[in-house]
């Protein structure tokens, strides 16, 4: 009962956005401001406050910067070998949906919500990496599965990647922390009054992308991506953190729960940009979020 009235609040704040988007109380253009206002400022305020706090050795664990991408690689593993049954169309929206987490939007506010704030740092790398790593494997698996109507290359992604102010906060986190330096409190302060808008804000705006008006197109192929993505990568992530690494506790904890959050919406715009089903994919990413309502209390319970 206990992990269910941890994650309930914010699941109910994703609804809340959805609600508010689908009454029209909001105009399109505003969930557009919120998005870039947590995009640019709050969610980055955010990590980069709470990344200063966390010490070098916190932060350079094998578990995260190691252990992460191979969770990652072998649920693309995975997602790949089951998509030669599928159309071509197909294989691309359905590999991404299998491991593409929404680590920043989603993950951020319920890990450090569910395990407290002391896990904010290790997230905070995690999310750094992923967003790296993703979009690097997310372009090379859709160049190999899906038609392809991009004809720039890896390395010009990657450029476009390594901008991202997300990035670039855990980029300026980590080397705050690593330099020992200290930020004048009057800005440390300004930073965290900016971070406690995001979690709310990053709520609303998941709430705000979500539409499940084509989830019975694909719906089994839907099904199968979203077991995939919040079953069987966070039980990868556990055999590898866990197991491989024998790691537990809080570091454990923080990857399996990171693992096992829904796909990200990002995903949609990569699928249009490289041929693979969009209308497959923004399904996906909506029946993904409906069904982790069910299984993050789960992994909470088991962690």
């Amino acid at each position: 009962m206990e992990t269910v009235t941890l994650v309930l609040p914010l699941f109910a704040l994703i609804f809340i956005g959805y609600g508010l988007r689908k009454s029209g109380f909001f105009s399109p253009q505003f969930a557009t401001d919120v998005n870039k206002l947590v995009y640019y400022l709050a969610l980055p305020a955010a990590i980069i406050a709470e990344m200063f706090a966390a010490t070098p050795a916190e932060l350079a664990q094998p578990q995260l910067v190691i252990g992460f991408p191979l969770v990652v690689l072998g649920t693309i593993a995975v997602a790949v070998l089951l998509s030669a049954a599928m159309r071509r169309e197909q294989r691309g929206a359905f590999a991404q949906l299998c491991y593409r987490a929404n680590l920043a939007y989603f993950g951020l506010p319920i890990v450090t919500t569910a395990l407290g704030p002391q896990s904010f740092g290790y997230a905070g790398v995690i999310v750094g990496i992923g967003l790296i790593i993703n979009s690097v494997f997310t372009v090379v698996v859709l160049k190999l599965l899906a038609p392809d109507r991009d004809e720039s290359s890896i390395s010009s992604h990657l450029a476009a990647i390594l901008r991202n102010p997300i990035i670039v906060a855990v980029a300026i986190g980590l080397a705050v922390s690593f330099a020992g330096a200290a930020i004048p409190p009057i800005i440390l302060r300004v930073l965290q009054l900016l971070g406690r808008t995001s979690l709310p804000l990053v709520l609303l705006v998941v709430g705000f992308s979500l539409s499940f008006s084509q989830i019975r197109n694909s719906l089994g192929v839907n099904i199968a991506a979203a077991l995939i993505k919040l079953l069987v990568m966070p039980a990868i992530a556990y055999v590898v953190i866990g197991v491989a690494f024998g790691t537990t506790g809080l570091i454990r904890d923080v990857v399996v729960l990171m693992a096992a959050m829904p796909t990200s919406t990002i995903s949609q715009s990569f699928a249009a940009r490289f041929g693979a089903d969009e209308q497959m994919t923004a399904a996906g990413v909506s029946l993904s979020t409906l069904a982790a309502m069910l299984t993050i209390p789960l992994w909470l319970a088991l962690i």
